[in-house]
């Protein structure tokens, strides 16, 4: 009996994609770098840095070729466990953008501060800011510190007419240092319909920043850094003098939330994360099923996946392990055995749910990328 292993049934680097199994997470590789320069330049442009999040595809190799081709100006992480992957992988300017709280956790983010070139972290209260001080005390660490603000979406962040005082409060620390602000402006993309919507709305965002950049150097107290921007917001918030920095994560890839709120600027050749599927089943003439449900496309969002190369069919259901196909609109009959490729309806949390994302050039296989920090919430 022959017996097969997992490395065996793999992709492999050539392979043409219409031979691997299905359903597989891919990633189109020049439309991806397209992308990935196309902000590069908007940050030339505003004489910002970019910072890309690399919570969105939680793969090293990735991050290296981002920071390649962004200006060599680090990575956003959302976990410690993201920073600890990537800090094993050659990544050595890393900034957290989260809160660290529990003292074993604090203690790992001291032992990642040892051993890379450039660490900050994110607080936003007096709780956050005394225990990240008492931490770097007991590890003999000087730790980076940046206060967020809530601008609006009402998640973290400390209100900006309180900013002050927690700026002073890291200032004050003994073994702290108060690097700027996170001034996360996400709320306007919720807010906003069309561009010129999403335009004013980050302007005013960054104003607020500009605020509470005014009030702590008042106290004075420098603000070296304004860290601001999702992938829908970068674009805009970047035009205003107060921002040093975006830190964009889906960017490089898109997907079908970014489709529909930015028509305007991201087409299907732009959303370079899709999934190829196998029909596996066709009931009746006006519907079919793949092989992809909700365990291979997340469905934490209201969107559902939409067909990359075509327009005459709609995905419009799923389970588990299926994905119901609307085909009414459809001329042509499908079989048992076709293939279908969707773009993934919300890129960060799909990836997610895969092992590995495929890069393909031309129809084949040009590289593979474990999602190697797949899991690692802590």
């Amino acid at each position: 009996m022959t017996t097969w292993t997992s490395d065996e049934m793999a992709p492999r680097l050539g392979e043409p994609i219409d031979d691997l199994e299905t359903p597989v997470l891919l990633a189109d590789v020049d439309a991806m770098e397209r992308n990935i320069r196309e902000y590069a330049a908007v940050a030339d442009e505003h004489d910002v840095d970019l910072r890309s999040h690399v919570k969105t595809h939680k793969n090293a190799a990735l991050a290296a070729r981002e920071v390649e081709l962004t200006g060599d100006t680090g990575i956003c992480c959302q976990t410690l466990g993201e920073v600890e992957t990537m800090a094993r992988n050659g990544i050595d300017d890393v900034y957290l953008s989260y809160q660290v709280v529990g003292e074993s956790k604090l203690d790992r983010l001291c032992w990642l501060d040892e051993r890379v070139e450039a660490l900050a972290t994110t607080v936003d209260s007096a709780a956050t800011i005394d225990a990240l001080d008492a931490a770097a005390e007991r590890n003999d660490r000087t730790l980076h510190a940046i206060l967020e603000i809530d601008m609006g979406l009402h998640r973290t962040g400390v209100d900006p007419d309180d900013a002050v005082g927690l700026a002073e409060r890291i200032a004050d620390a003994d073994d702290l240092a108060f690097d700027g602000i996170l001034a996360y402006d996400s709320h306007v993309k919720s807010e906003a319909s069309t561009e010129a919507e999403l335009e004013d709305g980050c302007w005013a965002a960054m104003e607020l920043a500009q605020e509470v950049v005014d009030g702590i150097e008042a106290a004075g107290i420098p603000v070296g850094e304004v860290k601001v921007g999702g992938t829908a917001t970068s674009r805009y918030s970047a035009r205003h003098p107060v921002v040093t920095e975006i830190n964009p994560g889906m960017y490089p890839f898109n997907d079908v939330g970014e489709l529909r709120l930015r028509p305007w600027e991201v087409s299907k050749t732009d959303c370079t994360a899709t999934v190829l599927t196998t029909v596996i089943s066709v009931p009746d003439e006006d519907r079919l099923v793949v092989d992809g449900g909700s365990k291979t496309f997340s469905l934490d969002k209201p969107q559902l996946p939409v067909p990359k190369h075509r327009d005459d069919i709609e995905y419009v259901n799923a389970s588990e392990e299926h994905g119901w196909i609307d085909t009414s609109e459809a001329d042509e009959s499908f079989e048992v055995g076709d293939r279908l490729e969707f773009i993934v309806p919300h890129v960060c949390t799909t990836i997610n749910l895969h092992d590995l994302i495929v890069g393909v050039r031309d129809g084949a296989v040009a590289d593979l990328w474990e999602v190697q920090a797949r899991g690692k919430v802590r």
